[in-house]
């Protein structure tokens, strides 16, 4: 079996069936994202021309620092990167808007804004400075634009939003006979509510419990996992920023309990999750990257940039994980999984 370097986590990935080609084949699944019209690659403005460009995220995990450096990989790729503002607003709202206001007072000539919560922040510091978001589940929900198809504003970008019934599904496919399904999510996030809706709509579908709770931050998350374990047969997480950042806070209940745990992050791989169905992060900084150097190229408007979707379909599992837990990976999986090794 063929391992392929990860460079986002201190583990590899590899294909399950066919080695030959993986590198081709990862390359190109990573690449699958649906936008219409992205210009190719090229140069752009001189060094000395160099417009201030804003990028904040919202908090330190590695779902979101996969996107930001997919951003500025990206931007480099375009000569843009030689005036970047990188912020991080590590969770707290009113340093959002301290750096909103702080782009608008440099007179940035682009945002770049990673996870819900920090384009809308952005959003509401400026109507005319063009931002790009990326990690975002849900631009509608959020109300940051008008549709997915014309956003009709200043704010565009690309989807994190994962294949959320096909998630649940792979977790009935590793607990076949489980009848509780345990999920946690911060419910002042958008992103992780719209989630939620269609998780509960996957749920009831299948005749499966969904046992909820929610948090706000990884004390609550602690609290919420250990009263939860004992009422479930697993965990099915979405890309929740709260639950994400403290993945290694769940698992320390989850792994001793011999539950498995689905996530919509491929980075929780790396904290010890079961495995996972989830877009490329890194994949979606790049995207952003070529959107918002088109807008600042004038090659494209926020306004008419229909906001770009990933299509995911294979799951990856964690190895280490899998092993520990007795389980295989299911006979239909096995043509299109990955497997991730520490």
């Amino acid at each position: 079996m063929q391992s392929v370097p990860d460079s986002q986590n201190a583990g590899s990935i590899s294909h399950a069936q066919c080695p030959s080609g993986l590198r081709r084949r990862l390359i190109a699944a990573a690449a699958a994202v649906t936008f219409s019209g992205l210009a190719v690659l090229g140069p752009a403005f001189a060094a000395a021309e160099a417009p201030l460009i804003g990028v904040v995220q919202l908090v330190d995990h590695e779902a979101l620092n996969d996107s930001v450096r997919g951003i500025t990989d990206g931007l480099k790729a375009r000569g843009l990167a030689g005036s970047l503002d990188l912020q991080n607003a590590h969770g707290d709202q009113s340093t959002l808007k301290t750096i909103g206001d702080r782009f608008v007072h440099k007179d940035a000539k682009l945002i770049f804004a990673v996870a819900t919560p920090a384009v809308q922040a952005m959003a509401r510091a400026t109507k005319t400075i063009p931002i790009v978001g990326a990690a975002v589940t849900s631009y509608t929900a959020a109300k940051v634009i008008r549709s997915n198809e014309r956003p009709g504003g200043n704010v565009t970008g690309v989807s994190n939003i994962g294949p959320v019934a096909a998630q649940l599904d792979l977790f009935m496919k590793l607990v076949p006979n489980a009848k509780r399904v345990g999920t946690i999510y911060n419910a002042g996030e958008i992103n992780s509510v719209v989630q939620i809706e269609l998780l509960r709509a996957a749920a009831k579908a299948r005749g499966i419990e969904l046992e909820e709770a929610t948090v706000t931050n990884l004390t609550d998350l602690q609290s919420a996992v250990v009263s939860m374990s004992k009422k479930v047969d697993g965990f099915v997480f979405p890309t929740d920023n709260v639950v994400v950042a403290g993945m290694a806070v769940v698992l320390r209940t989850t792994v001793p309990a011999h539950q498995v745990t689905v996530s919509g992050d491929m980075g929780s791989l790396a904290a010890g999750c079961t495995a996972a169905m989830t877009v490329d992060y890194y994949t979606l900084g790049l995207q952003a990257a070529q959107l918002g150097a088109d807008i600042l190229e004038g090659r494209r408007s926020a306004a008419e940039t229909p906001i770009g979707v990933q299509d995911v379909k294979n799951p990856t599992f964690n190895v280490k994980a899998m092993k520990r837990l007795g389980l295989e990976i299911p006979e239909d999986l096995k043509a299109g999984a990955l497997l991730w090794q520490k």
